[in-house]
């Protein structure tokens, strides 16, 4: 069965699954610990449109993706005052308006057609060796980064009020684990698209959060997660001629479905 990946275009698919299935896997730890799940969808359709945006005026589409969800995680990291439109309402119209805008731009670009560019599913079999050399000096900036600041970006997922009182630079710190998580997102949807890169943030860690207490074992179960299912989602679909990135998502379902019955099961144990 593992035949099927000496073709080049597996490969790069397997590869690139793989980075951004555990990339998002991880970063989805802080996602959930931060209760920022909405920013993480509205930020993928941010990036969605910004990829349709560059197709559309000639510009590369990494750019002009990484330009708007930079700026969109400006807006999401600036304090919101809440009067007459909550932050969640706010969340929610970007989101929609995004994604309906990115479906209109890539409808009237016959240049994104061709190249059978999908937004909302992605296409794996697509990803090329240089989308592969991308998502690899993104990983190790991210490792980089996370290996320096990981303390603080635990404590500032878990009580950022409080780390603002030991005289941590909380804002800081959070607007890097901000900016993260929106590069991993701009740079993977090109390939992945919006369904996988959002399933991909939030399911894994789930299953890691539910399965674990120590927090090393949680991102390592998130990220193992991640990974089986990208490998077995890709053979799945190419033996049975299916849309890969959403039986990629299906086995991530499935899996939290399972092993929310294994926690019910056998409890605390």
């Amino acid at each position: 069965m593992l035949e099927i990946f000496k073709q080049s275009f597996m490969q790069t698919a397997l590869l690139g699954g793989l980075i951004t299935g555990c990339l998002c896997a991880y970063l989805g730890v802080f996602v959930i610990l931060k209760r920022i799940v909405f920013i993480g969808i509205a930020l993928s359709e941010i990036s969605a449109l910004g990829l349709a945006l560059g197709l559309l005026v000639g510009i590369d589409p990494l750019i002009s993706a990484s330009i708007l969800t930079f700026l969109g995680i400006i807006l999401f990291w600036l304090p919101f005052k809440e009067k007459n439109v909550s932050r969640e309402s706010l969340i929610g119209f970007i989101y929609a308006f995004c994604a309906a805008i990115s479906v209109i731009l890539i409808a009237k670009n016959p240049f994104a057609q061709g190249k059978g560019l999908d937004l909302l599913s992605g296409n794996l079999l697509y990803t090329s060796w240089q989308d592969i050399k991308i998502l690899g000096v993104v990983s190790f900036f991210v490792l980089i980064v996370h290996l320096v600041f990981f303390k603080e970006f635990i404590f500032v997922s878990f009580d950022k009020e409080t780390a603002f009182t030991t005289g941590l630079r909380a804002n800081f710190i959070d607007f890097l684990l901000y900016l993260t998580i929106g590069l991993v997102i701009s740079l993977s949807m090109k390939a992945c698209g919006v369904i996988f890169v959002f399933a991909s943030l939030i399911i894994p860690a789930m299953i890691g959060l539910i399965t674990a207490k120590r927090v090393g074992r949680i991102f390592f179960i998130s990220c193992l997660i991640a990974s089986f299912a990208v490998l077995l989602g890709l053979i799945s679909s190419y033996i049975w001629d299916l849309p890969t990135a959403p039986c990629i998502v299906g086995l991530y379902g499935i899996l939290f479905i399972l092993s929310l019955a294994v926690k019910n099961l056998f409890g605390e144990g």
